[in-house]
């Protein structure tokens, strides 16, 4: 059908109509994502920005187009995933910014706003490249105001800027060696002509398909060839994104000063809103920096060597972990494990879970700060694009959680997961905490790496939650007063008669009391010797010990026990953020898995 004009409703149809169109292919992006980094999330990213704008463009469906344009730009920077969605966040930031207060577009005025978008995208990128979706909306922005002042009608305008921007597309393996080595095009690039497609069938046939919510049909990722490259050196593996709010922010000097601190560089939005993405090691210190120039939100860092490994080399089942887990690093390694990380806050300052907030800074800043910490559950859109992009690489789901009845980290886990497909999926209540949630997942991740079907990994999963025990020894009770977890009364009690309390996690997932020791001397070596009488003569299959900055003790617990164990496997680490809450500074842990 001919279109002579856009105004706010057809401007929503026929974006609508691209965005739809990219939630077909979300998985196949996936697979062809190899820039800028190998990570298999190009599409899941892309998409997770756009149905942001879908459901944003759904409330305000009566605004005129240039206050439509400007909730679009809003959404993509408040929804904007990876280095695709930045982009896509500061094209839609510039086309807002060139029809405001405009009710209709003509198609030179069209092809005006999207010129000025396309140079909008490339000012939000420290070290633009050409053979990205950056070359795409350029060549098409070209063909648009080339052919605008002979196309007064939007079908044939778009049939013709469409041809150019799909030839720019086939053009990108010749600008970008990693995209000829692999053998594809750029993934981001195919995004935006998909979404182009997609805008253009619609024109065409005036159909647009309405669906509740915008979503992907499971494709099986591990039938489809991998063109992952496997040479690829990630000297910075963290992608690290947040909104930052403000006044008078100057673009160019945020960028100037995160270049200091990674690579892959955007920032998108306006002066006073700015979604920012990059790469970094220290994505903490990043954080740090933008909280001294304004108020933070939305903060995410993925670990992109796991997702690489993930998209090149995947199991069959996904293993899946919140950050309240402990366990030794090379264990997340070997078994592939995914971590969805809870949140914690020092006052107004928001960090996540051993990622942006370190062991030892954690613990130091516990001495220090007026604030006591507070915990909450992952964000639900966190979770949501988590288990997608996991969805887009595994046909199956093994998650083990922190107790239902301990956190609402578990309800929002089931909530995340009700609309992503898996061929099969199990969520576990581990009733335990720390190292214990540790061992049960060494447990899950052995039966993975042996091969054992999903049905036999559930089994072992289940046998090992009921067979799990964790302990935990305080050094003293200050973190679990201040956190209003026991009166005063009962603290200066303790403290009076020199008592050392022992907490357990039981099998209706609640803290509770498991006894306690007399006498401060010695007091860990006393929280050993009372672990050991709770073991009894049952057979131990696997031992865990962790310590928040107390690693001579947490020493001196694991010999002990290697002297009463000799040939049970006893794994070492540290408590994160999460249990030190609760748990304080110098506290002890030790998990008994039965055989």
């Amino acid at each position: 059908m001919k279109i002579a004009y856009l105004d706010g409703r057809r401007l929503y149809r026929v974006l609508y109509a691209g965005i739809q169109n990219i939630m077909d292919r979300q998985d196949y992006l996936n697979k062809i994502n190899v820039f800028p980094v190998p990570d298999g999330d190009t599409g899941t990213n892309m998409a997770y920005t756009l149905m942001g704008i879908a459901e944003r463009m759904r409330t305000h469906l009566s605004l005129p187009l240039g206050d439509l344009s400007q909730e679009v730009a809003n959404a993509a920077i408040d929804n904007a995933r990876g280095n695709s969605g930045a982009i896509l966040a500061q094209f839609f930031q510039g086309f807002a910014e060139a029809v405001m207060g405009k009710a209709k577009l003509s198609t030179t005025q069209f092809a005006e706003a999207v010129s000025l978008a396309s140079q909008s995208a490339y000012q939000a990128l420290s070290h633009p490249r050409e053979g990205t979706i950056l070359s795409v909306i350029k060549t098409w922005a070209a063909c648009l105001k080339d052919k605008a002042h002979h196309y007064r009608d939007y079908l044939t305008l778009m049939e013709a800027s469409l041809a150019e921007a799909q030839e720019a597309l086939r053009r990108t393996p010749e600008q970008l060696a990693v995209l000829k080595k692999a053998g594809v095009v750029d993934a981001a690039g195919q995004g935006f002509v998909d979404i182009l497609e997609g805008m253009l069938h619609f024109i065409r046939s005036g159909n647009l398909r309405h669906t509740q919510k915008l979503e992907l049909s499971l494709v099986d990722a591990l039938e489809q060839e991998d063109v992952h490259p496997d040479d690829l050196n990630l000297d910075f593996p963290f992608c690290t994104e947040c909104v930052l709010t403000g006044e008078g922010f100057n673009r160019q000097a945020i960028l100037a000063e995160l270049e200091q601190h990674g690579d892959s560089v955007v920032v998108a939005g306006s002066p006073q809103h700015m979604k920012v993405h990059l790469h970094t090691l220290e994505p903490g210190k990043v954080f740090n920096h933008l909280r001294s120039l304004g108020q933070l939100s939305q903060q995410k860092v993925d670990d992109m060597r796991i997702q690489k490994k993930a998209a090149a080399d995947p199991n069959a089942i996904a293993l899946v972990v919140d950050s309240t887990c402990d366990l030794p690093d090379e264990l997340f390694d070997r078994f592939q494990i995914h971590t969805i990380p809870v949140r914690l806050n020092f006052g107004d300052d928001e960090f996540i879970d051993k990622i942006t907030i370190s062991g030892d800074e954690f613990y130091q800043r516990l001495l220090t700060d007026k604030h006591h910490p507070k915990t909450s559950q992952p964000p639900l859109g966190d979770v949501r694009r988590i288990f997608k992009f996991l969805s887009s690489h595994y046909s199956n789901l093994i998650s083990i959680h922190v107790p239902r009845n301990s956190s609402g980290t578990l309800q929002g886990i089931e909530a995340g997961l009700k609309e992503v497909e898996f061929k099969n999926k199990a969520v576990f209540d581990g009733f335990s905490l720390s190292i214990g949630t540790g061992l049960i997942v060494i447990e899950a991740g052995a039966a993975i790496e042996a091969g054992d079907s999903f049905e036999n990994v559930v089994r072992r999963v289940e046998n090992a939650v009921q067979n799990t025990e964790v302990f935990i020894g305080l050094d003293s009770m200050d973190a679990v007063f201040r956190g209003g977890r026991v009166s005063d009364k009962k603290k200066k009690l303790v403290e009076a008669l020199h008592l050392n309390p022992i907490l357990t996690m039981n099998k209706n997932g609640f803290v509770e009391s498991a006894g306690v020791t007399f006498g401060r001397r010695n007091k860990f070596e006393k929280f050993t010797r009372f672990v050991l009488k709770k073991i009894g003569n049952r057979a131990v299959k696997r031992i865990g010990v962790v310590h928040a900055v107390n690693p001579e003790a947490a020493q001196v617990a694991v010999e002990t026990l290697k002297s009463h164990f000799q040939n049970v496997s006893i794994y070492q680490s540290t408590v994160g953020p999460a249990l030190g809450v609760h748990a304080g500074r110098k506290a002890i842990g030790i998990a008994v898995q039965f055989a």
